[in-house]
């Protein structure tokens, strides 16, 4: 009888064995970590290391990792099976935590398209002491270099904190808050307006053209690719204006808008500079006699 029971538990302690090493070696992954889904010009640089790394589906991103895409990147994070977010181009996002009380990230610069379902932990964006928390939500929060913040939700309600008598945030209501100046909420617009005044020469002398124009209130503007873009945000009527460099010959000049909503439109006008002065022929003049 002894040696039955030894037996027994002996057989109990190698399939306990069995099973915890099965779970280690080909589980999932721990519920607790920021999984990537897909990324396509992004880089991540783990807590104080100075190197970078290529982000690629199936890595984690751990606490104090910072995350940055390029102007034509994105990167697409899940956690576990009840929040997932998008970090879009030319964006950078601190990991700040992820754990059973959910992820929070510090958005430094660019846009997250974000969603929670109900009954999971919540995700937290922040930036600068601000704060837009969500539980149960389908929402964009978008972050400019001079610090200005404008969030909107598409469904589901979002929790602010650090926003002037502005605590919560309905669906399709727009939040928009710049520094030392009052948060803004208003209705989301149906489409994203775009009008600009362009010169009506297509031939100029000059090393540079101003434009101007209008759109919506506080989205981001870009005069140009690459590393000579200008980037401008409109003001709280919409309004925008920029100088943009002119070189010799044909400028292809490209303008791009994009919204809180993840919305984006552009318009593109061909502009040929010619700098060089026009040559006067030299003549002989005959005086009367």
């Amino acid at each position: 009888m002894k040696q039955q029971l030894q037996l027994l538990l002996l057989i109990c302690l190698v399939a306990v064995i069995g099973i915890v090493g099965y779970g280690v070696m080909f589980g999932s992954r721990p519920s607790h970590e920021l999984m990537v889904v897909s990324a396509r010009s992004a880089t991540v640089q783990a807590g104080t290391e100075k190197a970078l790394t290529i982000l690629e589906a199936g890595m984690a991103v751990g606490i104090d990792s910072v995350v940055r895409t390029g102007s034509a990147g994105n990167v697409a994070l899940q956690y576990g099976d009840g929040a997932n977010l998008v970090l879009l181009s030319d964006a950078v996002m601190t990991v700040l935590s992820a754990d059973g009380a959910g992820v929070r990230v510090e958005l430094e610069e660019g846009a997250i398209s974000a969603r929670v379902r109900a009954g999971m932990p919540p995700l937290g964006i922040t930036n600068r002491g601000r704060a837009v928390n969500a539980t149960d939500a389908d929402f964009t929060v978008l972050v400019d270099k001079g610090g200005g913040l404008s969030a909107v939700a598409r469904q589901g309600q979002l929790s602010l904190q650090g926003f002037s008598g502005v605590k919560t945030l309905d669906p399709n209501r727009v939040l928009r808050a710049i520094p030392q100046e009052p948060t803004v909420v208003g209705v989301a617009p149906e489409s994203l307006l775009l009008d600009v005044e362009w010169p009506e020469e297509a031939k100029t002398r000059a090393g540079e053209m101003e434009l101007s124009g209008r759109t919506d209130p506080y989205a981001s503007v870009v005069f140009g690719t690459g590393s000579d873009a200008v980037r401008v945000r409109a003001d709280r009527d919409g309004k925008f204006r920029a100088t943009v460099a002119l070189a010799e010959g044909q400028n292809d000049v490209e303008l791009r808008v994009h919204d809180v909503m993840g919305r984006e439109a552009k318009q593109q006008r061909t502009v040929r500079r010619d700098s060089t002065a026009p040559i006067i022929q030299a003549a002989e003049v005959v005086w009367d006699q």
